[in-house]
């Protein structure tokens, strides 16, 4: 815990100027005393030095995009968007190493550049690398890794004053704690990846009967490389959207799809997918007990599409609407009863939402705190219009998805705590006893992960 006086401000190495530090969707923020933004791997250990001398606590942060307050704290806020770019790539095996704070976009367009790609990806491309692998950011599909499953090799810079490396054959079990890492390891600088060739994916959007949709979900996401639904509340309908993968591209390829209808499509994102819900949340907002029917209008704008594009495109939509997200990881086979439950739930205590629930899957994660560790998982996702009321039906979801096994993503809004989560999680102790080892003084610690991991 920080022994800083109050009132004192001490100077650290990369120190940049400090203010109040805001999640992207508004509802965590932070006053830290020092913001520091190192630019290598000596600068991030000299900030640890600096504020383990002066009893300070420090907290990386990468682009925000959680909705847990993983990040806030009163003492140290290491921002990594310096520690960007590309480090190393190994085209014939095809592994790519990166400093932390890289964006998934800036990560993707320089994959493109060397004929790569990452295999799959989460919908949003702002978040970094080191983000993503720390809170078990993921895609879709069966069949295909979560961000924190393509790493294979990671540096850390730890308390100690060391820059230590972990990869599937030195520290593996070190790798296996660092592929979730919540931050509280050491700082990540620099994460390789295992990467594909270059590869499109067409995508198919149709709405479809909820009903018939739910009953067959496994054999739905069984039979797709890459599934998901989303169902607006009020509404007896879902929204589909399959992407499979399509053969490698030549070397002489030429983007998929003219700039005209790729104009279109971007325009279609922009104005009924973003724009419209974006509208539709404000006028929510203002007359509640419109919201059942404002959904009714937003599920019947969205078209049915089909298109072909390269893969990191496909996989991540435009983001320009802040909200708050809520999201559990299941058992598979338990996922279809719980969302039932949560349809029952809305329709019954009359929760009004303005904007839809999300269903996905992924295969078992090897990493020891990953929210899919050891099984096939099913994720439902609920959001809620920023500027709207969430506690109550966030924490009523909750009641349901615990009863049926689930996991919090850690990056989004949750009330469990270690006695809830320890039970959950075969290599809980390993990943404690790992963290002791490494930070023993907690440095890295704020209350948030303190209370998860009850230390």
């Amino acid at each position: 815990m920080s022994t800083r006086a109050q009132g004192e401000r001490p100077s650290l190495t990369a120190e940049v100027r400090s203010g109040t530090w805001r999640s992207w969707g508004g509802n965590v923020s932070a006053e830290p005393a020092v913001t520091v933004r190192p630019e290598d791997s000596d600068q991030v250990l000299q900030v640890l030095a600096e504020a383990a001398a002066a009893g300070l606590t420090v907290r990386p942060a990468g682009s925000g995009h959680s909705w847990s307050p993983v990040v806030p704290t009163e003492d140290v806020l290491l921002d990594t968007s310096a520690l960007s770019g590309l480090v190393s790539v190994d085209t014939e095996r095809q592994l790519v190493t990166v400093f932390a704070g890289t964006t998934l976009h800036e990560l993707s367009r320089l994959l493109e550049e060397h004929g790569l790609a990452v295999a799959n990806l989460p919908d949003s491309g702002h978040m970094t690398v080191a983000g993503a692998v720390a809170t078990g950011m993921h895609g879709t599909g069966l069949g295909q890794p979560s961000m924190a499953e393509q790493v294979t090799a990671m540096s850390i810079a730890t308390p100690s004053g060391e820059l230590v490396s972990c990869s599937e054959t030195h520290r593996p079990d070190l790798l296996r704690a660092a592929r979730v890492h919540l931050g509280v390891l050491g700082v990540v600088v620099s994460v390789t990846l295992q990467c594909v060739s270059s590869f499109r994916l067409h995508c198919a959007e149709f709405r479809e009967p909820l009903a018939g949709l739910v009953d067959g979900m496994q054999e739905r996401m069984s039979g797709a490389d890459h599934f998901e639904f989303s169902w607006m509340p009020g509404t007896s309908m879902a929204h589909t959207r399959i992407l499979s993968r399509l053969h490698r591209l030549p070397q002489d390829y030429t983007r998929p799809a003219s700039p005209i209808s790729r104009a279109l499509r971007r325009a279609d994102d922009a104005v009924l997918r973003t724009s419209l819900t974006a509208g539709l949340g404000r006028v929510g907002s203002l007359l509640p007990r419109t919201v059942n029917g404002l959904n009714r209008l937003e599920s019947m704008a969205l078209s049915s599409r089909r298109y072909t594009d390269v893969s990191y495109r496909a996989f991540t939509t435009a983001r320009p609407v802040r909200y708050v997200c809520s999201e559990y990881a299941l058992p598979l086979e338990s996922t279809a009863d719980a969302f039932r439950e949560l349809r029952d739930l809305v329709d019954r205590k009359g929760y009004d939402l303005s904007f839809p629930v999300t269903v996905r899957c992924s295969p078992p994660d090897r990493g020891l705190l990953s929210p899919a560790a050891g099984r096939y998982t099913g994720w439902i996702a609920l959001r809620q219009y920023g500027r709207r009321p969430h506690e109550g039906f966030f924490r009523a979801a909750e009641e349901i998805f615990a009863a049926h096994g689930g996991r919090p993503h850690w990056g989004t809004v949750h009330t469990r705590t270690a006695a809830d989560l320890a039970p959950q999680y075969p290599g809980w102790d390993e990943f404690l006893a790992l963290r002791t080892e490494l930070d023993p003084q907690g440095l890295l610690l704020n209350a948030h992960t303190r209370e998860l991991l009850g230390v």
